[in-house]
């Protein structure tokens, strides 16, 4: 059983790859950690919270992280997924009083440390509380069974600028401190999410299921009731629901599910135009140490149906 600690800023597709893990027994999830992203810190928290409680673990420990980039301004993505960051999905927050502990860096720190060699990082987001974690505890890189973070483009386009995707283009100094550290690393990124996405008819299987995640996947981007506005989502009901995070998940539950190349990987801090790429050495002239497994291709047809399989049976 893989030991995983989920650094989270939910975010629909977050909610997906959430909704999975928690449903699957091949995990042992010890904690969500929260971090900016796709919303504030404060509202990714309380997403994770709602998760958690909707998947039957109100008992998960979720501690809130950063609130901001190591260098910069944070930029939030609530014209994806909404201002709540959940799309159209209306889910009561289980305690709106609790208070949640925000030293998410300092208790991810001690997870690790107290058992080396044996809990997954898996990244949903901008990779800031890790970074920070590598850079306060020197031991952290070499004590992490394995850092899966999803983020980055070798051999595709970006989705905030030609070159960067979202998660690396939100804090890319602290995805340079991640991809030099030495961890043993994956990157999930848009080479593989781009061709991921439930089909409609997933999604209506997940509808008619009744399952509570299943419906609550559904509630996010208006279905049923938004299904046939033009204007509300539009690309998610005629491409399928694209969850750019699920392919995390299914990594960890399944490599063959994936074609994986040794690269390196660097990240562009300064160029006008290209701050936020993942630089990725595809050949051997380059000479760089690979550092990073990076992804390619995916059976994204085996990836839907395990998870509306999984979401579908987990009541």
């Amino acid at each position: 059983m893989v030991r995983l600690i989920i650094d989270t800023d939910p975010g629909i597709d977050d909610a997906g790859a959430l909704f999975w893990a928690l449903a699957s027994d091949a995990f042992q999830i010890e904690a969500l950690t929260t971090v900016f992203g796709n919303v504030p810190v404060e509202t990714a928290t309380a997403n994770a919270r709602k998760i958690a409680t909707l998947a039957g673990r109100p008992d998960l420990p979720i501690w809130s992280g950063a609130a901001r980039p190591l260098v910069g301004e944070p930029h939030f993505a609530e014209h994806i997924h909404r201002p709540g960051g959940v799309g159209y999905w209306e889910y009561p927050d289980p305690d709106p009083d609790a208070v949640v502990p925000s030293d998410a860096v300092l208790r991810m720190i001690d997870a690790v440390m107290s058992s080396p060699g044996e809990i997954t990082i898996m990244a949903l987001a901008p990779l800031t509380n890790v970074a920070l974690a590598i850079k306060l505890e020197p031991r952290f890189a070499q004590s992490v069974r394995r850092i899966i973070y999803m983020g980055g483009a070798a051999l595709t386009w970006g989705n905030v600028t030609p070159v960067a995707s979202a998660n690396i283009y939100n804090d890319p100094e602290a995805a340079e401190i991640v991809v030099k550290s030495g961890a043993p690393l994956t990157q999930v990124g848009l080479d593989v999410s781009r061709s991921f996405a439930l089909s409609p008819a997933h999604i209506a299987t997940l509808w008619e299921s009744g399952a509570p995640m299943g419906r609550a996947l559904c509630e996010m981007i208006g279905y049923p009731d938004r299904h046939d506005d033009p204007d509300e989502m539009p690309e998610w009901k005629t491409e399928g629901m694209h969850l750019n995070d699920v392919p995390c998940v299914a990594y960890a539950l399944n490599p063959e599910w994936f074609t994986v190349r040794r690269l390196h990987v660097d990240i562009e801090l300064h160029g006008e135009h290209t701050r936020g790429q993942t630089v990725v050495q595809m050949i051997d002239r380059w000479k760089g140490e690979p550092n990073v497994d990076v992804l390619f291709d995916i059976d994204a047809a085996a990836v839907a149906d395990a998870l509306t399989a999984a979401v579908i049976a987990h009541r």
